[in-house]
């Protein structure tokens, strides 16, 4: 599914499948006119369809485009060198509308080429080894070293020198596995907000539970897998501790849901208890507001502090330790996309992936 939409006088263009990760793609069409915009989109759609053309994994200006577009016509009757080819490719990409931020990137990484290249060298005598040896530097990691491969490559197909690249394999970049908090991990965490709040309570730093109200918030977030956002949102109406089942009004999809409690996170609850009643926040400090919050900040102080502690206890993430326990434990990556609410199962195969690895670590070691 396609459509554009307009933001600061220029059309995008949107594009969206539930079955790919993320779910929507947007990008600019480089125009102000609603005309040649939808006219783009066409074009587009119809390179999908006969499969030339990737939203997901292809630039449209440098696929569908190339050959259409007078704005990205490459000037290959002129002669660059290295270093009066980015000034040109940057001009270029202004009047499209590129963002400076964009723009900025590939005058960084071809500033780097040039140190390792020679400025004055034109443009035409480059070659695919010196092109390979600077995208393969052993100093920096696979995810830079496809930064600057991509780069690279839009700067010498707008010039008209992209059979530079036609040698030089692009660099491939593992999916990286989650890092995850295990149980004694989190009780490391916890521990350190304790410790906190005992020595500043000593000096009346803080009042009474102003931090030590985290650690619920923590443990039930490793207990069920709840975004920081639903978090903030859990109300107290939005629990069925008899059925022990919890609603979730807002998903990261706008979806609702239903999820389980399980058990430690069904004591967790009752321990804390419905003071306010009903209509308020599960989690909250003693000076926060119980019944009006903005659930984004409240994710990102959570999220603040946890990295606060975390980074005491030198752990990682809790909604990962919620479905690396559930891996470990045998769960299918089927189960997993539904306790986590995953748009993809790819995203669930990486923690059986991780499990399947730990595991492996184990056997390796009773018989080492």
């Amino acid at each position: 599914m396609a459509s554009t939409y307009k933001r600061n006088g220029t059309y995008y263009a949107k594009f969206h499948d539930s079955s790919r990760e993320p779910a929507n793609k947007r990008f600019s069409l480089r125009t102000s006119k609603k005309a040649e915009a939808r006219h783009r989109l066409t074009d587009l759609e119809r390179a999908i369809s006969d499969g030339d053309f990737d939203p997901w994994r292809h630039d449209p200006f440098e696929t569908v485009f190339t050959s259409t577009s007078t704005e990205v016509t490459s000037p290959k009757s002129r002669l660059f060198t290295v270093a009066e080819v980015i000034d040109a490719f940057s001009k270029a990409k202004r009047q499209q509308g590129r963002a400076e931020s964009t723009i900025r990137k590939y005058t960084d990484i071809w500033r780097l080429l040039k140190r390792q290249v020679g400025e004055d060298r034109d443009l035409d005598k480059l070659t695919p080894n010196q092109v390979r040896e600077f995208i393969y530097d052993q100093s920096i990691k696979p995810a830079t070293q496809k930064a600057r491969y991509r780069h690279i490559r839009a700067i010498l197909r707008w010039a008209g020198e992209g059979d530079v690249l036609s040698s030089v394999e692009q660099p491939r970049v593992g999916e990286k596995l989650p890092k995850a908090v295990r149980k004694k991990e989190l009780d490391q965490i916890c521990r350190a907000v304790i410790t906190d709040y005992r020595e500043k309570r000593k000096d009346r730093r803080c009042r009474p539970r102003e931090i030590v109200w985290l650690v619920p918030a923590f443990r039930f977030s490793f207990f069920t897998g709840l975004r920081g956002s639903e978090l903030g949102r859990l109300r107290w109406s939005h629990v069925n501790l008899e059925k022990r089942r919890l609603t979730i009004y807002e998903q990261k999809s706008g979806n609702q849901d239903t999820i389980p409690l399980v058990k430690p996170a069904e004591e967790l609850l009752r321990q804390v208890g419905p003071e306010e009643g009903l209509d308020a926040f599960v989690f909250h400090s003693p000076g926060g507001d119980r019944w009006d919050r903005s659930a984004k900040r409240f994710r990102e102080h959570v999220s603040r502090q946890f990295g606060k502690y975390r980074d005491e206890a030198g752990v990682h993430g809790l909604r990962h330790g919620f479905a690396t326990r559930l891996a470990e434990n045998g769960s299918s990556a089927v189960a997993i996309k539904r306790a986590m609410r995953h748009s993809s199962i790819s995203t669930s195969m990486k923690y059986v992936h991780l499990a399947n690895g730990r595991l492996q670590e184990e056997l390796d070691g009773a018989f080492s």
